[in-house]
């Protein structure tokens, strides 16, 4: 008896990370664009629920009165997937990683 299932293919193709569906398994960096239009333009093209964004160098609400990254990628829309970019020692990317939880 074969006990391999396969996929219903009706069903849609999701799949489930700390508890929430995704439909997307694309994962998009939110670094190298000229702008943050730009990366609102591509991370949209591209269709990904998730971005990552390094804490050290994206502003995320803490630069007062300038433009920052969920100003154009609303958290309802988008899971973020923070990163150490910019650290260049452990103690900073640990400092990092506590400041993203």
């Amino acid at each position: 008896m074969n006990s391999i299932r396969k996929p219903d293919p009706s069903a849609p193709d999701t799949f489930t990370v700390a508890g929430k569906q995704y439909r997307s398994r694309l994962l998009v960096g939110t670094g190298k664009y000229k702008d943050l239009e730009e990366t609102r333009r591509a991370v949209e093209a591209s269709g990904a629920e998730m971005v990552t964004f390094a804490v050290r160098r994206t502003n995320i609400g803490q630069g007062k009165g300038e433009p920052g990254l969920l100003d154009v990628l609303p958290p309802s829309k988008y899971a973020f997937l923070p990163n150490t970019a910019g650290c260049y020692n452990a103690e900073d990317a640990v400092r990092t990683c506590r400041l993203a939880r």
